[in-house]
């Protein structure tokens, strides 16, 4: 709930706008180019999103809306696809997260992860 509530009071922080704008301009920098908070950043303008440690997620819509999503077993490997699941019930899509493909070591698609509808 807090990090939900920091992130929607981002761009009011001092600093945090141009923090937030830095983040948008080059979102491929914060964790790569298939990352969550990366895509989500790509595809929905003004959206502000980081991922973290142990598999959080945190994010903040142009409106000022703040999102904070924990994987309780602390993978990140999911959050694309819960990601998509709940900002849906908000109304904003995002089909990029909604499978999240499984590889094994030589880079065949065995598998994916999906939310029940």
């Amino acid at each position: 709930e807090r990090m939900a509530r920091m992130f929607s009071r981002l761009e009011r922080l001092e600093a945090g706008a141009a923090v937030a704008r830095a983040m948008r301009a080059h979102p491929e920098l914060i964790r790569g180019g298939s990352a969550t908070d990366t895509v989500l950043m790509q595809r929905l303008p003004g959206w502000t999103a980081k991922g973290g440690a142990e598999g959080l997620f945190c994010a903040a819509g142009p409106d000022g809306l703040g999102v904070a999503l924990k994987a309780e077993d602390g993978a990140s490997r999911p959050l694309g696809p819960a990601v998509a699941a709940f900002l849906a019930r908000l109304s904003v899509e995002v089909p990029d997260l909604e499978v999240a493909p499984l590889s094994n070591s030589r880079g065949e698609r065995v598998g994916e992860i999906v939310t029940e509808k």
